[in-house]
């Protein structure tokens, strides 16, 4: 063969080789990155508790992270419970490690990932949760605090009411005390909370139950981030916890409700429907 003609075809063969090896290179390139696999574990959503708490399969309690959404008893809780049931519940989903493993409660603090979407940034969106950032748990903060911009210059959900409506809420209502409630009063009691990241006063607050009994809150500041505990029963009052005074138990275990009142203005109410009597304490 012509040595001319054989030079050509080596030039020949050694470019298409070249371009074929850079394409190959660069289609595996990008197939490893689109194919690389998702962060974290994936979990069955056995039941959502609130806005941002659910229980996935084994029994674990998991917190979403970066958000906080209304307590119990504050406007749209009951709307944020049910968008995150509506989201997750009886659902695999996919639960996003930070740093922190657990909080003080000892439940998971995860981001929550279905089907492509991020749930802690649809709540935000949506005016369902505001932003809630502990350090070191801070990778998406840029991301909720845009979604959450967004949300309260629309005037959505949570960001519709005056901002002091959602300082305080009720954390925990243990209506049950074990053994005979009017014998452990004061294991029936109200945890409130308060969170803002400001101090709030509870002088002036009357607390009601269904058949009008009440209970004024004396003049005490409740911290930041910071909870109190009232219980039906006797004792000393301090910064975590009151006591009510009353001889039998207020909350009625077969359901009741509870409201707060400020100057004549509801703040928050709350109405639970308990067990029926023959079921075990």
């Amino acid at each position: 063969m012509n040595k001319r003609i054989v030079s050509v075809l080596l030039v020949l063969f050694v470019v298409l080789f070249s371009v074929s090896t850079t394409f190959t290179g660069h289609f595996l390139q990008e197939a490893t990155l689109d194919e690389a696999p998702l962060k974290g574990e994936t979990f069955l959503v056995e039941r959502v508790i609130d806005g941002d708490t659910l229980v996935i399969e084994g029994g674990e309690r998991v917190r979403l992270l970066g958000i906080d959404t209304p307590e119990t008893g504050q406007h749209l809780f009951s709307e944020a419970t049910s968008i995150l049931k509506e989201l997750v519940e009886g659902k695999l989903v996919r639960l996003e490690k930070d740093i922190t493993d657990r909080d003080k409660y000892d439940r998971l603090l995860r981001y929550i990932h279905i089907n492509g979407m991020f749930v802690n940034t649809e709540l935000l969106k949506h005016g369902m949760a505001s932003t809630l950032f502990y350090e070191p748990d801070i990778r998406y903060q840029e991301e909720f605090l845009q979604a959450e911009a967004l949300a309260r210059e629309a005037g959505l959900g949570v960001w519709a009411f005056p901002a002091g409506d959602f300082c305080l809420g009720i954390f925990r209502l243990h209506y049950n005390a074990r053994g005979d409630d009017n014998d452990n009063l004061n294991d029936e009691y109200v945890t409130f909370r308060n969170k803002c990241f400001h101090p709030i006063s509870l002088d002036g607050l009357l607390l009601k139950d269904h058949a009008n009994a009440s209970f004024s809150f004396p003049d005490i500041m409740l911290a930041n981030k910071s909870t109190v505990t009232l219980h039906t029963g006797s004792g000393k009052d301090s910064a975590t916890d009151l006591f009510w005074g009353k001889t039998r138990a207020v909350w009625n275990n077969n359901g009741d409700s509870l409201t707060i009142w400020h100057k004549g203005e509801q703040l928050l109410q709350h109405t639970y429907q308990g067990f029926l009597k023959s079921n075990p304490k």
